[in-house]
């Protein structure tokens, strides 16, 4: 099944600024290798949404059905982005041969959709300052992990995901630069303490940021 999958995966590099619309191209399952994409969603008055991000080691997902699929998602780079991906067709392939993988898609792709709604929510729940603070961190995390500790984000953009007023948001990053937490260098933010960045952190906005950094337990022999 890996072989198969190895054998049919694509790599496409979207430099700063560029769309990718998996319903259009009919992508099935996609892996960020390296970059940041931001997921828009397009209404029919034109205004646009966007409701989280995505970094390296994360999977997209897409519907990839003609009558279901959301024409009006689209991912824009936020830095040059290289993804893998696999088209829809073989995706469905895989699936029919391999009880096994279609398991693992859909409950990837459940959880996926989740995770999204969830971030959504979690805007009502928490303050404005938990929320922003909050993705400030995930962003981080997943960037520490490949060794990286700067993002290529403007404030417009770091607005749009969090819900938060511009003038909001720039007085947060402006605390935080202060304290030492963070470099802000008008179009990316370049991270200096984590653990500082971390105490920030509410209560609640702890809680839901463990909760969603949480790994499953390993299962025992």
């Amino acid at each position: 099944m890996i072989d198969t999958l190895g054998q049919h995966a694509q790599t496409l590099i979207l430099e700063r600024g560029k769309v990718l619309c998996p319903a259009t191209e009919r992508v099935g399952l996609a892996l960020v290798q390296q970059g940041t994409l931001i997921r828009q969603v397009s209404f029919h008055d034109g205004s646009v949404a966007s409701t989280e991000l995505l970094f390296a080691d994360q999977f997209l997902f897409s519907s990839g059905t003609t009558s279901g699929a959301d024409h009006n998602v689209g991912y824009r780079a936020l830095e040059s982005t290289v993804i893998e991906w696999i088209g829809t067709d073989h995706i469905y392939e895989i699936c029919r041969k391999n009880n096994g993988f279609i398991e693992f898609y859909l409950e990837k792709k459940h959880r996926y959709s989740r995770m999204v709604e969830d971030h959504l929510i979690l805007r009502s729940i928490l303050s404005k300052k938990e929320h922003l603070l909050m993705t400030l961190a995930m962003i981080f995390s997943a960037k520490l992990r490949r060794n990286e500790c700067a993002i290529k984000i403007t404030i417009e953009e770091l607005c749009s995901v969090t819900g938060s007023t511009r003038q909001y948001c720039s007085k947060v990053i402006a605390e935080l630069c202060e304290q030492g937490i963070v470099i802000n260098h008008y179009g990316g933010l370049e991270l200096c303490d984590y653990a500082a960045l971390k105490t920030q952190l509410g209560t609640d906005a702890r809680r839901h940021y463990d909760l969603f950094r949480a790994k499953p337990p390993k299962e025992v022999a």
